[in-house]
């Protein structure tokens, strides 16, 4: 048990670590009702390769996931996650986006980065979640990614990479994870400390 519990704490300082070498990025947030509301830009995952792929015509991914946290505890109190789908229509020169069950099409890839990397306003999550954390002090980290794999993706793609009588363990495992379980690009910093509102 005792072992458990130290693992748990190093796993939290780790996690507490990482947090503070994130960079500081301007992330406005509004407080609707004891809710808070963000807004941010996160264009810069998109450099001249992911240009080149969104421009392909296959079917591209982005997700940004929002997450509050306690500022010292490094607790996470609330997460809002969004995906957007984009595809190049080569015939009509556009892009088909698809954010949630709405479809639009726009004309030029500066306008699918503002759909889907230029937030305004999104909820990180409703007002009863944030109502322990009156008076406290938080701040939230922001993660872009083009290309994710998902979860059910990666346990099919270990599942079809291992064995069980192939020797191969949780370390290894985890190896393998990591490589072939990542976006193809990732832009990930957090905003300045905020107040919750009482």
């Amino acid at each position: 048990m005792r072992c458990w519990l130290t693992i748990g704490a190093l796993l939290l300082a780790a996690s507490a670590s990482a947090q503070s070498k994130l960079p500081v990025r301007d992330v406005k947030v509004t407080w609707l009702h004891g809710a808070p509301k963000v807004s941010f830009s996160a264009r810069d995952l998109v450099d001249r390769e992911v240009r080149a792929k969104l421009s392909s015509g296959l079917r591209k991914r982005i997700v940004v996931t929002v997450e509050g946290f306690t500022d010292g505890a490094n607790k996470r109190v609330a997460t809002r996650q969004f995906s957007c789908s984009i595809t190049r229509d080569l015939w009509e020169e556009g892009f088909v986006v698809r954010i949630g069950s709405r479809t639009e099409t726009v004309a030029t890839l500066d306008q699918v980065l503002n759909r889907c990397l230029v937030v305004r306003g999104l909820f990180v999550v409703e007002r009863d979640k944030w109502k322990r954390q009156s008076d406290r002090s938080v701040y939230f980290r922001v993660r872009a990614a083009f290309n994710p794999i998902s979860k059910k993706q990666c346990r099919e793609l270990i599942r079809g990479s291992t064995s069980s009588d192939d020797g191969v363990g949780p370390i290894t495992i985890n190896i393998v994870r990591r490589r072939i379980c990542k976006a193809e690009r990732v832009v990930e910093f957090r905003s300045r400390v905020f107040r919750v509102p009482p």
